[in-house]
């Protein structure tokens, strides 16, 4: 039986740090993830929503807001650690890496053997817009490959995922893939 994707994947590089964790750390992040209210994370999705209108009808205004938009977020990021889950600081990797995205989860390459973690914890910074976003998820494969980008691909799906978190996953997949395609029409 073939699997029909809910989202479309993309190939993209983010900044991400990343903790396995035990069912009970997970429940425990799950909890508090769904008690939090996120004022920025709402207003990051709405500032989003009404960029996209804007560029659609003023191009140059647009591109100018994105710009101030990725600068203050750029800033923000500096003092407050994205996701700021003290937790995750302690012993986890961050860096620079090649993922495949989704609107419900995410694979990448790892070094680390996570064969028998079930849940996973996740900061994430999108590129270029500088976007915030922790997230937790059930590990759904870890598969030994010995790839040039790490030893393991590690596959997650996205649990406890907010309305606001998969609109701004969304909008970044959408704006990636405009760049993609612009990028490729300029080189022909």
């Amino acid at each position: 039986m073939q699997e029909r994707r809910r989202f479309f994947r993309l190939d993209d590089e983010v900044i991400m740090e990343f903790r396995p964790l035990s069912a009970d750390e997970f429940e425990q992040w799950r909890s508090e993830h769904q008690l939090q209210t996120s004022e920025l994370k709402q207003l990051e999705q709405e500032l989003g929503l009404l960029l996209h209108q804007v560029r659609a009808s003023h191009p140059q205004l647009g591109q100018v807001l994105e710009l101030f938009n990725r600068k203050i977020n750029l800033l923000h990021n500096t003092h407050d650690h994205p996701g700021d889950t003290p937790e995750l600081h302690n012993g986890s990797n961050e860096a620079r890496m090649q993922v495949n995205l989704s609107a419900c989860g995410i694979a990448f390459y790892t070094d680390e053997p996570l064969q028998a973690e079930r849940f996973m914890l996740l900061n994430i910074q999108l590129k270029p817009s500088n976007a915030s976003l922790s997230l937790a998820g059930d590990i759904v494969s870890v598969k030994e490959v010995n790839h040039d980008r790490g030893r393991y691909q590690v596959r997650v799906n996205f649990d406890g995922l907010k309305e606001a978190e998969q609109e701004m996953l969304i909008q970044h997949l959408f704006q990636l893939q405009s760049r993609t395609l612009r990028q490729q029409r300029a080189g022909d």
